[in-house]
């Protein structure tokens, strides 16, 4: 028998005006692509893009402000549980 695929945590994040996206935790293969990008921020931006399959991508999240994409690196880091430089 084969194994069956995990289904993944999800969460919906909640922008501050009321906008909604689905984050689905990433998976190893997502965090090792991300981790080839030099620049912190381009590694977050691409797991965001990620776990929400598509759904924020990279002029959505270069027009946020800096507070809503802080919010957002927090989701990132609390699916992984760890520290992203280690």
């Amino acid at each position: 028998m084969a194994l069956q695929h995990f289904t993944k945590e999800t969460k919906t994040f909640i922008f501050r005006d009321n906008q909604e996206v689905i984050l689905k935790e990433p998976t190893l293969l997502q965090i090792q692509s991300a981790r080839s990008k030099k620049d912190e921020l381009e590694q977050i931006k691409a797991l965001l893009i990620d776990m929400s399959d598509g759904e924020l991508n990279i002029p959505f999240l270069d027009s946020l402000p800096l507070r809503e994409f802080k919010r957002l690196s927090d989701e990132v880091n609390e699916f992984i549980g760890i520290d992203e430089k280690n």
